[in-house]
C-alpha cells in the first residue's frame, strides 16, 4: 500500500520514518499541556496527564536507534515536552530581592532591649547557680535563674515584653521576616535572635547568653545598638 508518494511516483514510507521522532515528540508534547480523558486504541478511557517519556527513536545515518529522552539536550527536552520547560523556568527565575529593611533588624533589636541584654550578659556573674542543700535536705541557697533575676532590671512592669516574660512576640515578628530575606546577614541574624527568643521561653540562661554573644558580633546589630535608646533600667 502506497500511503503517500512524491511527484515522481516513488512512495515516501522513508520519508515517514524520518519525521516519525519528530511526530511523535510533537504529539506527547501537545498531549501533555492537559489533563484530560484519553482514550486508547484498545477502547481503554483514562484521564490524567501523560507522563514523560522514557525513550525516543532517533534516525541516523546507521539507523533507527532508541535513546533516553533524558539524555536529549535540554533545548530539545523543553522543545517536545512541557514538564521539562516548566522545570528550566523555575530554575532560571531569579531570587527575589529582601524586602526586608535594616531598620526592621533595629526595630526588632530595640523592642526587646538588646542593647541592655549586650551588657547584662556580659557581666561574668550571668550564669545559672544550682539550688544548695544542707542537712534534711533544707534548701541552704535558692537557685538562681540569670534570666529571671535581671529581667526586672531590663524591663519595667509597664514594658509589653517585661509583663509578657518572654519574646514571643518578637520571635513571631522575627519568623515573617526571615521569610521575607533571602540576605545572608540578615538571614544569619534573625536566626539567632529567634535562637535567643525561644530560650528566653525555657529560661536557659546559657543558651541566651551565647545567642547575644553571636548577636554582638553581628554588623547588624552594632547599627542597631547605635541607634538604640541607651539606657539601662525602666523605659
Amino acid at each position: 500500500m502506497r500511503a503517500l508518494t512524491n511527484p515522481s511516483g516513488r512512495d515516501c514510507l522513508s520519508v515517514m520514518k524520518t519525521i516519525h521522532l519528530i511526530v511523535g515528540m510533537f504529539s506527547l508534547g501537545t498531549l501533555a499541556t492537559q489533563a484530560d480523558v484519553l482514550r486508547l486504541s484498545d477502547g481503554t478511557i483514562l484521564e490524567g496527564e501523560l507522563g514523560a517519556p522514557t525513550e525516543v527513536t532517533v534516525q541516523t545515518a546507521a539507523g533507527e536507534k532508541r535513546v533516553a529522552f533524558s539524555m536529549l539536550p535540554e533545548e530539545i527536552q523543553q522543545r517536545y515536552w512541557r514538564k521539562s520547560a516548566e522545570n528550566a523556568t523555575v530554575a532560571n527565575e531569579p531570587i527575589a530581592d529582601s524586602t526586608v529593611l535594616d531598620g526592621d533588624i533595629t526595630a526588632l533589636a530595640d523592642e526587646v532591649n538588646l542593647s541592655v541584654w549586650e551588657r547584662v550578659t556580659a557581666i561574668g556573674s550571668f550564669r545559672d547557680k544550682p539550688e544548695k542543700r544542707g542537712t534534711g535536705g533544707l534548701v541552704v541557697t535558692k537557685a538562681f535563674n540569670a534570666l529571671d533575676e535581671n529581667w526586672i532590671s531590663v524591663y519595667s512592669p509597664k514594658d509589653p515584653v517585661g509583663e509578657a516574660g518572654n519574646w514571643n512576640e518578637q520571635v513571631a515578628k522575627a519568623r515573617k521576616l526571615l521569610e521575607q530575606t533571602n540576605v545572608f546577614m540578615q538571614r544569619r541574624w534573625l536566626e539567632n535572635f529567634i535562637r535567643a527568643g525561644e530560650a528566653v521561653g525555657r529560661r536557659d540562661s546559657n543558651e541566651f547568653a551565647l545567642m547575644i554573644r553571636e548577636l554582638k558580633r553581628s554588623p547588624l546589630t552594632i547599627a542597631s545598638l547605635e541607634n538604640s535608646r541607651n539606657f539601662f533600667t525602666a523605659k
